[in-house]
């Protein structure tokens, strides 16, 4: 019994244990599986498209990296593809704030080329073109017209530079990516959403953003795809059907602007219109009560204003921070910054370093492959090509605008371990359209047009015309070039050319009033040029002509109908050498860039003179001229964020001998021309046979496109040139003659071109103040001596 008693309490002891024990053994299973569910939450973020706006996206980014909030999915449509893609291919937040900071992108965004890839030897001559379209003529003779607002040469080179290597290590799997990645792309023959899991990831970023006649089209898999915001810009769904994320964050900065129909404000141009009806494809209410909203407060700014990068960046980094108790409470896992920081350095790490085996060239002809690969040239016995000498050689080509349609595709070779450069060419075929001019309140607008047709082979020969007409002004030019991609690139261009300007006596409005004798000038030029490079960044020129010179004018500012014009040929054999070096990032009213010019002319010349009515010296007179002509001209500007500044500097050194008389001597003599309407007024005090000038620029951006402009000038001629009582030319004092220019205006930088409105002064007799409104490029071809 006593034994039993034992074993009872024995027995009842070990129950009691086995209880303790069934319970923790409980409670450890539950914690086992508690603690994996919380770890095993998954957070899929989704970014949506909005164009500029979209930089939002990377202040998101930056305030979720520093909350060690995880990111285990991503995915995106057009500007929210590509930040998407940035972050998935292991660009750090700090690293894609740099970047969208750069002048670099911002050349991407708006169809430029990189500063130090900016290739002028190509470039032809400005011209008051505001709008380029090319016609092609298929084989039913039916004329088609293709545009795009713009040039995707550069944004097409820096996608495949930055997200090459990360698609070779994932071997072109977005799953493989450092963060599993998807974005939406459309396909509008189907009129349906297209989901890019694989392939290039360049190409996939490159589709997603696609904006209808913004940017080119490209083909993926045999198709053409735009931008995914078309059907989808908040691609909430892709996520879900895709990822199956736990929870997810959706950041979209392309909700409505207005609750009620902006009257007043609605007058849009037709890239904000693309943009606008895309965006309306952003459903929010596809988020439900366990996944976090997040909606950028970005103000006024809209999905053009690229330059707005602070503004943007922070709006995102606010909405995020203002948030983040909320997001904290609703993801309660955490990720190491450390163990961040590492997984991206071992993805990284398995980048293959951009060197090129191979450049093949596709979508041309042979004959026309041979002068496309003569722009690569890699180092003397290499049997590879660097990522510099691909990207200078690339942009070298995209210089001429016969090559605009290109497409780089970076492809890794894993066996031989180097990548191949795959460069889909589509030659611009057809004629060129550029159509133009200037509307303005005194009588200088005209109309430009030009046509032009190229033809590729193992040279680039090029023909083109061009016109100019108005009441002002009226100019032609003929042109024929043939370029040649020889180890020192040249070419050969004949040309006619042909100016005629009257300055007539006119009157505008508010402040301006002229009192200018009436001349009309016009020239004919009969050029041959021959141009080279060795950077092709600048050019040499070396040019020989034939030209005709017709001056009439009046000696006093009043004439009778009755009266007579003098009248001045000159006929001129000239040879001139032109160094060109740099652009300015305007055609007008510049506020960036670099540019150098240096010039050195012959002339050889006779003068024909026939007085008029209005001369003090009835004689007709014939009389043989020689001179030699040097100009420098060198204009820089620079600045951060809103203010500009710059400068222009300029100086001339002319033999030139004195005319019949003093009319005909200033008619043929330099000219400085500081001003936007400088060039449509003939003033006395501006012109000299030798003389230096330079004046400062401020420019102050109001927004990316509105700015106010102030500039100011000083010419100061060696000896001005002055008239007699006989109408005779003498020279003044030395250093006497100072002119003063200067300028305040307000600039709206159109899509197409400038709208501006200036007050000028000039401290010349025959002009002091004048208003000056003009819309379009106040351009005009140069005379021929100059």
């Amino acid at each position: 019994m006593h034994h039993l008693t034992a074993d009872y309490s024995l027995q009842s002891h070990h129950s009691a244990i086995g209880l303790r024990l069934r319970t923790v053994t409980l409670a450890c299973l539950l914690l086992l599986v508690s603690v994996p569910v919380s770890l095993a939450q998954k957070v899929g973020l989704v970014l949506s498209g909005g164009g500029a706006k979209g930089i939002a996206h990377v202040g998101v980014l930056k305030a979720l990296e520093e909350n060690d909030i995880p990111i285990d999915y991503i995915v995106g449509t057009s500007m929210g593809g590509i930040v998407g893609a940035l972050y998935a291919a292991g660009y750090s937040p700090s690293e894609i704030e740099y970047l969208v900071s750069t002048e670099a992108f911002q050349a991407w965004a708006t169809g430029k080329p990189e500063q130090n890839y900016t290739y002028n030897f190509a470039s032809p001559e400005p011209n008051p073109s505001l709008l380029k379209l090319h016609i092609s003529v298929d084989t039913a003779l039916q004329a088609r017209l293709t545009s795009n607002l713009v040039n995707d040469a550069s944004l097409n080179f820096a996608l495949a530079q930055l997200l090459s290597q990360p698609a070779a290590r994932a071997n072109y799997d977005f799953d493989k990516l450092m963060v599993p990645y998807r974005c939406i792309a459309a396909d509008i023959f189907t009129q349906q959403q297209v989901i890019l899991r694989r392939g290039q990831l360049a190409d996939a970023v490159r589709a997603t953003l696609t904006v209808p006649l913004f940017f080119k089209p490209i083909r993926i898999e045999n198709r053409l795809l735009f931008d995914g915001g078309l059907y989808n810009n908040f691609p909430v769904d892709v996520a879900r059907k895709d990822f199956k994320p736990d929870i997810i964050i959706g950041v979209n900065v392309s909700s409505k602007i207005y609750s009620e129909y902006p009257y007043g404000k609605d007058d849009f141009d037709l890239a904000h219109t693309l943009l606008y009806a895309m965006m309306s494809n952003s459903d929010s209410t596809a988020l439900n009560a366990k996944d976090i909203y997040l909606q950028p407060d970005l103000g006024s700014l809209t999905s053009l204003d690229f330059k707005n990068v602070e503004e943007l960046f922070a709006a995102g980094y606010a909405e995020a921070s203002a948030k983040m108790e909320q997001i904290k409470r609703k993801i309660g896992r955490r990720v190491n910054p450390a163990e961040l920081a590492s997984k991206r350095d071992r993805f990284r790490s398995g980048f293959e370093p951009h060197t090129f085996r191979n450049i093949r060239i596709q979508g041309v002809k042979e004959n026309q492959k041979a002068f496309i690969e003569k722009f690569f040239r890699g180092t003397e016995g290499a049997d590879s090509y660097t990522m510099q000498q691909v990207k200078t050689g690339y942009y070298r080509l995209a210089a001429i605008e016969n090559f605009s349609n290109l497409y780089p595709t970076m492809r890794y070779d894993q066996i031989a371990r180097h990548y191949d450069l795959l460069l889909d060419v589509k030659k611009d075929t057809g004629l060129k359209l550029a159509l133009g001019g200037v509307l303005a309140s005194r009588p200088v607008d005209n109309i430009y047009a030009s046509l032009a047709y190229s033809l590729l082979g193992s040279q680039l020969y090029t023909f083109a015309g061009s016109f100019q007409t108005g009441r002002f002004y009226q100019a032609a030019q003929l042109r024929t070039r043939v370029d040649v991609p020889a180890s020192t690139p040249y070419y050969v261009e004949p040309s006619f050319t042909y100016n005629n300007w009257n300055f007539l006596s006119t009157s505008g409005f508010l402040l301006e009033r002229n009192k200018m004798p009436f001349i009309e000038q016009s020239d004919r030029s009969y050029a041959l040029d021959l141009g080279f490079t060795n950077t092709y960044k600048g050019k040499l020129v070396i040019s020989t002509a034939f030209t005709q010179n017709i001056d009439r004018y009046s000696n006093r500012l009043d004439i009778l109908s009755s009266d007579t014009l003098d009248r001045t040929d000159l006929e001129a054999f000239t040879v001139a050498g032109i160094f060109r070096r740099g652009s300015l990032n305007r055609k007008q009213y510049a506020s960036s860039g670099r540019l150098f010019t240096a010039s050195a002319r012959f002339v050889s010349a006779t003068e024909s003179y026939s007085p008029g009515s209005t001369a003090t010296n009835p004689e007709k007179k014939s009389t043989e001229h020689e001179w030699f002509y040097g100009r420098l001209l060198f204009e820089d500007y620079f600045g951060e964020g809103k203010h500009k500044f710059g400068y222009r500097l300029e100086g001339v050194l002319s033999t030139q001998p004195f005319f019949s008389n003093y009319r005909s001597t200033l008619t043929s003599a330099p000219a400085f021309h500081p001003l936007s309407d400088s060039k449509t007024l003939f003033l006395d005090r501006f012109r000299a046979h030798q003389f230096v000038a330079g004046g400062l620029q401020y420019v102050y951006l109001l927004s990316p496109r509105l700015e106010f402009r102030t500039e100011g000038y000083v010419f100061q001629p060696y000896k001005p040139i002055l008239q007699n009582d006989n109408q005779r030319a003498y020279y003044g004092d030395t250093f006497g003659g100072t002119g003063l220019a200067a300028t305040a205006a307000v600039v709206y930088q159109g899509i197409l071109g400038p709208v501006a409105l200036n007050l000028n002064y000039y401290n010349d007799e025959s002009k002091n103040w004048g208003v000056l409104f003009h819309l379009g490029f106040l351009l005009f071809q140069n005379r021929a001596l100059e």
